[in-house]
Formats: C-alpha cells, sequence, structure tokens
C-alpha cells in the first residue's frame, strides 16, 4: 500500500470514529491537504448514500467534485485572470504559480468551496448526476 494511501486509512478512520453528527476539529482539517479533504468528503457521501463505496466510485466522485470545485473557481475569476491561469497551464505552471493568480484574483475560495462541496453532495444524495 503506498504511503498516500496509508495516510488516508489512517485519516478515514479516525474521522469514523468520531461520534456522530460531530463536526471535524480544526486542528484536524489544517493538517490535510485538499485531496485528503475531497477524500474523506467523498468517503462520509458514499456512506451517507448507503452504497458500496467502490474504489471505482470514490475516484468517479473525488474527479467530479474536484472538477466542480476548480469550475466554480475559474467561473468567479476575472476574465483577464482566466487568460492568463490558462496560458501559465499550458506553459507547465506549478501549483504555486496557479494558487498565486488565484490570490491575485481575490475570489473567496474557501467559500466557494464550501458552498460547491455542498451543493455537490446534496445532488449526490438526491440522485441527481454528477
Amino acid at each position: 500500500m503506498a504511503q498516500e494511501d496509508t495516510r488516508l486509512k489512517e485519516l478515514l478512520d479516525r474521522v469514523q470514529n468520531l461520534p456522530e453528527d460531530a463536526e471535524l476539529p480544526e486542528e484536524f482539517l489544517n493538517e490535510l491537504t485538499q485531496e485528503e479533504i475531497i477524500a474523506i468528503y467523498v468517503e462520509k457521501m458514499i456512506a451517507d448514500k448507503g452504497v458500496e463505496a467502490t474504489d471505482e466510485l470514490r475516484a468517479e466522485l473525488r474527479e467530479a467534485l474536484q472538477d466542480e470545485i476548480t469550475k466554480k473557481m475559474v467561473l468567479a475569476m476575472p476574465d483577464y485572470l482566466v487568460t492568463k491561469l490558462n496560458q501559465e497551464i499550458e506553459n507547465g505552471a506549478d501549483e504555486e504559480a496557479v494558487n498565486k493568480i488565484i490570490d491575485e484574483s481575490g475570489i473567496d475560495v474557501e467559500t466557494i468551496t464550501e458552498q460547491t462541496m455542498t451543493a455537490f453532495r446534496n445532488a449526490y444524495l438526491n440522485g441527481e448526476d454528477k
């Protein structure tokens, strides 16, 4: 098992051992990467829906959620920064360069992410295609 998979399993075990309806502690959330947060969120969505959690379903939902978050962020950015972002990505920009453009845009990344995740979850749990 890869180191990333082991860490994710440990994080999921930690989340599953929380009392029902308990909020994740802020210090716990602060130590997670965006990918880990999405993975935990997807795992909880699957459990709440009561369907079998296959690797294929997990991967599909993670990718779809990440795509939706990215889309919402790009839509919130001014056009000139979207153009700049696309040029940077075409030129092989690293994560730091992309984050710099996002910071420059002034968009509220946290709010956009939270709202997108909530809408995605509601659509998934209500049986809408995602």
